[in-house]
């Protein structure tokens, strides 16, 4: 296939002053990551988009073609797209861009390698994921739509201290704050609407426990969890991701695996490769987030898994799932989000 792999941080897609360093260097990690899998295959023909603002010195490499944004973002990517035969998307799904972008491809009777714009409606807009998880009575906080005209002190009576606040379609620890009574909530509802300007703000119940995520394949009905990861997340009012460590064990290992399997029956149009944020409590896997896409952990997955991953996703996406026997961890990684660790089983090190 002709292949389009697109991270809209480094081609340009975001607003310059919404690009801070550590989403750019997340977003060129999964980049690099993505590429030398595809490129590993041998078997597709691959273009990509770049801002040169952002990746001067981004090489040309056989078998794939590079090609700068200059200033027209969208008419750079709808142009690649129109070349093409398929897209593997890599975005945000902050204001609309990955739902937005998948449209686009889908538009032109192009293949989205990845989730249709139906999941990452449903996935991006949080109190749409929060609704389909009740509905099926999955464990997730309780969360409401934090308007303007809210009380916060009426908030938090609702919900429950502490609570946190995000906004309603943001990615990973950005504009995340954790209040722990009324006088900080008031504050950092104030912090979290100039952090995410015209962003629609959620309050959501802080679950207390170990932060951890799934990397998961899914054909769009049958799912098949890979890895647990490990979270780093720090701060005790406003929350960052520092990276993670894969695999984990943990004793509800396998609940979690569950219970991702249960979030893909809850929410349609989910496929290829899709993230996963839980906290696991002293007796429950309680799901927090739904990633639609590439997140940083695929920089960890693909250094422990035998397999190529992306031609697992590309298996994936076309309805075959490999064996679950199949699937070898042969080593570990700690991964940070300026770097990638990896020691093999077995090593103190």
């Amino acid at each position: 296939m002709k292949i389009v792999v697109h991270e809209s941080i480094t081609a340009g897609g975001l607003d310059g002053s919404s690009v801070t360093e550590a989403l750019l260097t997340e977003g060129r990690m999964m980049l690099e990551a993505l590429l030398t899998d595809l490129l590993d295959l041998k078997e597709h023909q691959l273009s990509v988009q770049i801002d040169r603002g952002y990746l001067p010195q981004f090489p040309a490499r056989p078998g794939l073609q590079v090609v700068d944004s200059r200033n027209n973002y969208y008419q750079c990517f709808a142009q690649l797209v129109e070349e093409a035969d398929a897209a593997f998307l890599v975005a945000p799904e902050t204001g609309g861009l990955l739902e937005s972008i998948a449209g686009m491809v889908e538009a032109c009777g192009k293949l989205v390698l990845g989730s249709s714009t139906v999941g990452i409606k449903a996935a991006g807009d949080k109190t749409l994921t929060y609704q389909l998880l009740k509905a099926r009575d999955i464990p997730t906080p309780r969360t409401l739509r934090l308007r303007p005209a809210d009380d916060p002190a009426s908030i938090g009576r609702q919900i429950g201290y502490p609570v946190v606040v995000k906004p309603i379609d943001g990615v990973g620890c950005h504009s995340v704050f954790v209040a722990r009574q009324q006088s900080e909530l008031e504050r950092i509802t104030a912090a979290a609407r100039q952090k995410a300007l015209d962003a629609t703000l959620l309050a959501q119940a802080y679950i207390d426990g170990v932060a951890v995520s799934v990397s998961l394949l899914t054909d769009g009905s049958r799912c098949l969890p890979l890895t647990l990861n490990l979270q780093e997340i720090r701060g005790r009012s406003r929350l960052r991701y520092h990276g993670g460590r894969i695999p984990f064990e943990h004793p509800l290992r396998a609940l979690a695996f569950r219970r991702v399997e249960e979030v893909v029956q809850a929410i349609p149009g989910l496929k290829g490769y899709v993230g996963i944020d839980l906290v696991l409590t002293d007796h429950d896997a309680v799901v927090i987030e739904v990633n639609p896409r590439l997140t940083t952990s695929y920089v960890g997955v693909r250094k422990v898994l035998r397999q190529n991953p992306a031609a697992l996703i590309l298996d994936a996406v076309a309805g075959t799932l490999p064996d679950p026997a199949a699937i070898q961890i042969v080593g570990s990684t700690r991964f940070t989000t300026r770097s990638c660790h990896v020691r093999p089983v077995g090593s103190r090190q």
